[in-house]
Formats: C-alpha cells, sequence, structure tokens
C-alpha cells in the first residue's frame, strides 16, 4: 500500500509542476479511504476528511444527474471567487483537483477539465492492478457478509459516500447518523458499534474513523451470528 503511495505522488507532483494553475490533488476510493496526494500549501481539512468528503460529493451528484438525465457522471466543476474544485469519479477512485481560478480561466479551463479526467483514468488503472481495490471497505464488506441486505458507508454528518440499498440514500444517512450521534451522547465517550435487533433481521452500525460510519443490515437476529459480523467487520478494519 505504501509503495502504491508513493508511486501515486510522483504522479501527482509531476501533474502539479506542468501545470501552473493546479494547487493539489488528492486520491481515494469510493468508499472515502485516502490514497495519496501532493499540495502546494497546506490544506484546512485533513487528508481522510478530504476523500470523505470528496467521494460523498461525487456520489450525490453522480444519483442527482442519474436520476434526471439518466446519464453518468463524467465529473462536478465547484468555481469559488479564488478557487476551483474539480471533482473526477473512475471506475476505482475519486480525485478531487484544487485549480488557482485565475490561472485556469486564463489558460483554458476546459483544458483542464480534459487533462484532469485523463489523468484521473491513469491513476485508476494503477490501483485497479493493485492489492487496493480488494482491501476497499464496501468490497470488503460485500465479500466477507454476502447476506448483507443494504451496506452504507456515510459521513458522520450524514451525508452518504457509497450505498447499496433499497431506500433513498439522504433519507438512510441521516437516520444512521442521528442514531450514531445520538448513542455517543448518551454513552459519554463516543459509540463503537450498535446492533438494532428485529425478529428476523438486524442492522449493524459501526464507527469507522474519524470521519466515516459504516452500517449493514443483514437477515439475521441470531445474538451468536451477529456477534460473527461484528467480528468479521473488525479484522477487515484492522
Amino acid at each position: 500500500m505504501k509503495a502504491l503511495e508513493n508511486d501515486i505522488i510522483k504522479l501527482i507532483e509531476k501533474e502539479i509542476n506542468e501545470n501552473s494553475a493546479i494547487l493539489g490533488i488528492n486520491i481515494g476510493t469510493h468508499g472515502g479511504t485516502f490514497i495519496a496526494n501532493s499540495f502546494k500549501q497546506n490544506t484546512i481539512l485533513s487528508l481522510p476528511e478530504i476523500s470523505a468528503a470528496a467521494s460523498s460529493l461525487l456520489f450525490i451528484s453522480s444519483k442527482i444527474l442519474n436520476d434526471s438525465l439518466m446519464q453518468e457522471i463524467s465529473y462536478n466543476l465547484v468555481t469559488g471567487k479564488k478557487k476551483i474544485i474539480l471533482a473526477v469519479m473512475t471506475e476505482n477512485i475519486t480525485m478531487v483537483s484544487y485549480l488557482n481560478r485565475e490561472l485556469a480561466e486564463l489558460e483554458g479551463l476546459n483544458q483542464y477539465v480534459s487533462k484532469m479526467k485523463q489523468f484521473a483514468l491513469k491513476i485508476s488503472a494503477f490501483v485497479e492492478t493493485s492489492e487496493l481495490k480488494k482491501e476497499e471497505i464496501f468490497v470488503a464488506i460485500k465479500r466477507a457478509i454476502p447476506s448483507a441486505l443494504m451496506i452504507g458507508i456515510i459521513t458522520k454528518d450524514g451525508l452518504p459516500i457509497k450505498i447499496q440499498s433499497t431506500m433513498p440514500e439522504p433519507i438512510l444517512s441521516a437516520m444512521i447518523a442521528a442514531l450514531y450521534n445520538l448513542s455517543g451522547v448518551l454513552l459519554e465517550g463516543g459509540m463503537e458499534y450498535s446492533i438494532i435487533g428485529g425478529e428476523n433481521g438486524s442492522v449493524i452500525i459501526h464507527d469507522l474513523d474519524e470521519n466515516r460510519i459504516l452500517a449493514l443490515a443483514v437477515p439475521e437476529s441470531d445474538e451468536r451470528k451477529l456477534g460473527g459480523y461484528i467480528a468479521k467487520i473488525k479484522a477487515i478494519l484492522q
């Protein structure tokens, strides 16, 4: 994993050095896990925060585009007064590029959109042939618990990052975050995991890291089997 990160950082730094408008690039997985980045200056957000926020931004944008126009997302461009955020999602990664707005518009914004899309595909090819794809949390959970009826990774603020469910993502995300945060208040020290048990099924909510929460629904109510699921989740997170 470290070797992959170093290789990707070298590619990012080369891209930044060759394009004056690029202030930084962050690469993450669809599930919001940080892979690699490089910035000309330090950022206010932490690396995990950027990756989680980027995945959430692209997931929501993708749903909006698909539901309204029945099209797959190509990129998301967010323009501020001084900076532009260009987010791209490929089959394997999410990528956020921070651009100096004045320079990018002067040199041609369309040029940077095209460049960043090509660069994202290049990085995606690296990740596709690595072990990282197999280790991605969402994929690992699906493989370890194939009976799961719902799997969701969300931010602790209640924004969807990656969700597989028949329930509307915003509603599901908001409810999971509310349960997580309320449980943390009652415990006075933060929640590690929670099991919501029914007669024929259960929902497991598990803390992932400082920014993300995992939730899954399983057709099981047996306490021993649920304990086995918790053990599998912990093994994946280690």
